[in-house]
């Protein structure tokens, strides 16, 4: 049955109606901030067993974590594999002319530099190269600003599908190719000018030159 909070005398004459005291229930302090952790919550949450794979694919996830990647580029340059796989990515993009060597340039928005360290291997989990890429901190642009548009000169998903397809339903041959470095053969409209690596430069011209992208 509902009970109402004010009876019939009450709404007639609000006189009537006492004021209630202040609560004296102590206020709720705030909660703390919870402290994160890496540690698992459940014990097999790192744990990956490979009882129902393939031979083949059982030895390829095992030679995964054989070869560490280096956390940072002076780890990276104690290593031949590593010097001669940033050397590699260097001429790759100097061959494109992807930049040029400019004088640093006042009121300019410079952006900076990482490398990003991997190691590519072959379907039957044999070491196929160290590959090392040097990557623009893009997320340090201001859209607008700093470019006008994004994009990417690689094949949609829904292409290869419909490719795949196609071939599957004519009965086609499938050729497949890797063409290297093929984000480097688009267009920039942009002016980008980003900062030359510290490992690749002399110490006294670092603060003198940028990479006009």
């Amino acid at each position: 049955m509902f009970t109402p909070l004010l009876t019939h005398d009450q709404l007639a004459d609000p006189a009537n109606v006492s004021s209630s005291p202040p609560s004296s229930s102590p206020i709720a302090l705030r909660k703390g901030v919870r402290q994160c952790t890496k540690t698992p919550l459940y014990p097999l949450a790192n744990f990956v067993t490979i009882d129902n794979f393939s031979p083949s694919h059982a030895l390829f996830v095992q030679r995964l974590n054989e070869i560490p990647i280096p956390n940072s580029v002076s780890e990276a340059l104690g290593k031949k594999e590593w010097r001669d796989a940033m050397q590699e990515e260097i001429r790759a993009l100097e061959k494109n002319h992807t930049w040029d060597i400019v004088t640093k340039l006042p009121r300019r928005h410079v952006v900076g530099c990482r490398w990003i360290f991997t190691v590519k291997y072959m379907a039957d989990g044999s070491l196929e190269r160290y590959k090392a890429r040097l990557v623009a901190k893009g997320y340090t642009q201001t859209y607008g600003i700093d470019y006008q548009e994004t994009f990417a000169s690689v094949a949609k998903l829904n292409t290869v599908c419909i490719l795949l397809s196609l071939a599957s339903h004519f009965d086609w041959h499938l050729l497949q190719f890797d063409v290297k470095n093929a984000f480097l053969h688009g267009d920039l409209h942009d002016e980008i000018y980003m900062y030359i690596p510290q490992a690749l430069i002399k110490h006294q011209q670092v603060p003198l030159h940028m990479y006009a992208i």
